[in-house]
């Protein structure tokens, strides 16, 4: 929490500089923009490899892992009965997220579920019954496998191996695991980080159909298309986000590209001389930057300011240059049009009359 907070403030912070027309923090984001990106890129990896490995699955056909109704009471009660012999135990019911990288060891089976199938598996003279099942549909699909262990200080100061493992495991994907305790014989369902404790076989028949049912419900929809008019309320609010944003990017980032007219100034001149003549009395400039750097631009304030300040009578051919141009920092000079004035000098003829 405390890193979004401070990705909240630097997002006001750089708003409010492109309200108030504050250049210098502006430029100082746009240098670190790049920076900021790696930075959430490795601070938030965990979080992004798990999104993204979500998305890869949405909108393709999944497997159903919803067992059949035989085997669910079979699950119920065999899962009860190693909770009343205080037998440990860890299942593993995959939800829409992949596990395999998250898995290690373990063995292929891919047995048909059954109560003296899943006794046998974690019997204590079992060599694989510290590990876990992994339950897919109505098969044991793996056994003996370990499961990640939750990396908080806390989860390790208060609970076993098993929940640990049940709680690491539920950190990273959307799986339930299902931990019976062999000390107090308890049965915990872990899912999205949570514990909770069940009480009897009712409620572990009940919360294991709530999660089938999210999960893999009989009415699925496989087509794509259909999945977004299902959702169209979100995916148009999600199109008109992404829209806004890259309407602000577009604004205030993409540089464009705008013709200006500037009238020539002398400046430095001898007070003895005057320059009565010069060809063209206007240049044309262009300015590139931003959207947001034109609209603090007054047209009037842009102004050519040439140096004569080394030259004698006669005609002068002035060169132009970027520095000669009054104009706002934040808008760049791309070119000049001419870039050469010829300059006609001449001595001042003072005459005074008398009046009589």
């Amino acid at each position: 929490m405390p890193i979004l907070f401070g990705i909240l403030f630097l997002a006001i912070l750089y708003g409010l500089s492109v309200f108030f027309q504050l250049r210098l923090t502006q430029t100082i984001f746009n240098a670190l923009f790049g920076i900021f990106v790696i930075i959430l890129v490795i601070v938030f990896q965990k979080e992004l490899r798990r999104f993204f490995g979500l998305i890869g699955v949405i909108g393709f056909q999944r497997k159903n892992f919803f067992p059949q109704e035989a085997v669910l009471q079979i699950l119920v009660k065999t899962i009860n009965q190693l909770a009343e012999h205080r037998t440990g135990a860890l299942f593993v019911f995959p939800g829409n997220e992949n596990l395999e990288r998250h898995l290690e060891g373990g063995f292929l089976l891919g047995g048909k579920i059954s109560k003296s199938l899943i006794l046998s598996l974690f019997d204590t003279s079992s060599p694989g019954h510290d590990g876990a099942v992994i339950i897919e549909g109505d098969e044991v699909k793996r056994f003996a496998v370990h499961l990640p262990l939750a990396e908080s200080i806390e989860a390790a100061r208060k609970y076993g191996t098993r929940h640990r493992a049940a709680l690491g495991l539920s950190e990273k994907t959307d799986a339930l695991v299902v931990v019976v305790s062999e000390e107090k014989g308890t049965i915990t369902f872990v899912h999205n980080r949570k514990m909770i404790m069940v009480n009897d076989a009712d409620e572990l028949e009940k919360k294991l159909r709530e999660f089938f049912n999210k999960k893999f419900p009989q009415a699925r929809i496989h087509s794509y298309t259909k999945s977004l008019l299902r959702h169209t309320p979100i995916a148009t609010l999600s199109l008109a986000i992404a829209f806004s944003l890259w309407l602000f990017i577009s604004y205030n980032i993409s540089e464009i590209q705008r013709k200006f007219a500037a009238p020539i100034q002398f400046k430095n001149l001898s007070a003895d001389f005057v320059a009565d003549n010069y060809n063209p009395e206007d240049i044309v400039i262009v300015l590139s930057g931003r959207e947001s750097d034109f609209k603090s631009l007054d047209p009037q304030n842009l102004k050519a300011s040439i140096d004569l300040s080394k030259t004698a009578t006669g005609w002068h051919t002035v060169l132009v240059k970027k520095e000669n141009i009054n104009h706002p920092s934040a808008l760049s000079i791309v070119n000049i049009e001419p870039e050469i004035i010829k300059v006609h000098i001449i001595k001042k003829v003072v005459e005074e009359f008398e009046r009589q």
